[in-house]
């Protein structure tokens, strides 16, 4: 059998030019780097699995990141929002909320995924409207949302019981693989395909491109943001029931620098924080970037002190590369 050295080559170019080699690249490395450091625990299914499940964290809320950020916005919300869901899921599903008594899973999900539609809508609604900066009023909404997590529990955590069938959604697996991770390959799929193949897609990036000249070429700007603000939300609303599953428990604590967690994951994938640019397979990379880091930091014992220190350097790393990346082109 005779191997076509022209297809050999075709595919050879064809793989060097893919857009999120570097990123592959570099997560792979890390991932070898911290099995070295630690080749007894790294590679055990219970320590991949946890990794699996700080991706599809970090994943979730970087989707969302990565459509405000292609269309020149930011959120900061979104670690808030990830406590205020899963305490308002938990307390659906146990206590009731306002006086009226405890309600099933199913329609305490669909009410806190709307819930975090609403907040995105809220964002998007300040945003194009008002013209508010993105900064302001996602700011705004984390200090909203982190004070009313504290308040409906009064500062202790709402706790499922050990059979309750909500736990099986994050901490459940699926042939070893844990559900939530299924749940971020599905929704991360969908998005891909409305940004690589949908006419809506083309049309945020045109808007994070240049929304002046996409408005003038009949784009409605506007719905197209509250889209991205409300996928956000929906996907922060998503994070936090998953993470309420995972835990136990609804608790106001969670949940906090996840934002600058999403940043970073989706700023490392590629996506430009001056807008237009990015895609979702490289924010689930430098998500995974991120969780394989956090895990092998929590491996070796570094201090969550220094923790914080190496998420903010690897985030300005990665700011620092997008802009030389741009001066070059």
């Amino acid at each position: 059998m005779t191997v076509d050295t022209k297809v050999v080559k075709k595919r050879l170019v064809s793989f060097a030019q893919f857009r999120e080699l570097n990123v592959l690249i570099a997560f792979l490395l890390l991932f070898i780097f911290f099995y070295s450091q630690s080749p007894r625990v790294f590679l055990k299914p219970a320590n991949l699995s946890v990794i699996m499940r700080f991706i599809a964290t970090f994943g979730m809320l970087s989707i969302g990141e990565v459509l405000i950020i292609i269309t020149g916005g930011i959120d900061l919300s979104v670690g808030s929002l990830t406590a205020l869901t899963g305490v308002i899921a938990a307390t659906l599903m146990l206590k009731g909320f306002a006086g009226l008594p405890a309600i099933g899973m199913v329609p305490s999900i669909l009410i806190v995924l709307s819930i975090g539609v609403g907040f995105g809508l809220w964002h998007g609604f300040f945003v194009t409207k008002l013209g508010i900066p993105p900064f302001i009023i996602t700011l705004g909404t984390w200090l909203i949302a982190r004070g009313l997590a504290s308040y409906i529990t009064r500062g202790y955590p709402i706790v499922f019981q050990s059979a309750h069938p909500f736990l099986v959604l994050g901490q459940g697996t699926f042939y070893g693989i844990p559900i939530s991770f299924i749940i971020l390959v599905i929704f991360a799929s969908i998005v891909s395909l409305i940004l690589n193949r949908a006419r809506l897609g083309y049309r945020i990036y045109a808007v994070g491109g240049n929304a002046e000249a996409s408005r003038l070429s009949g784009v409605n700007v506007d719905r197209v943001k509250l889209f991205c603000y409300a996928t956000s939300g929906f996907m922060a609303a998503t994070t936090g029931i998953l993470l309420a599953s995972r835990l136990g428990q609804g608790t106001p604590t969670v949940g906090g620098a996840y934002e600058l967690w999403a940043i970073a994951g989706a700023v490392i994938g590629g996506t430009s924080l001056l807008g237009g640019e990015g895609t979702i397979l490289g924010a689930i990379l430098g998500a995974a970037i991120v969780g394989t880091m956090q895990n092998g930091m929590v491996l070796l014992n570094v201090s969550s002190y220094l923790q914080d220190v190496v998420l903010g350097v690897v985030l300005v790393v990665a700011v620092v590369y997008d802009t030389l990346r741009r001066r070059r082109r």
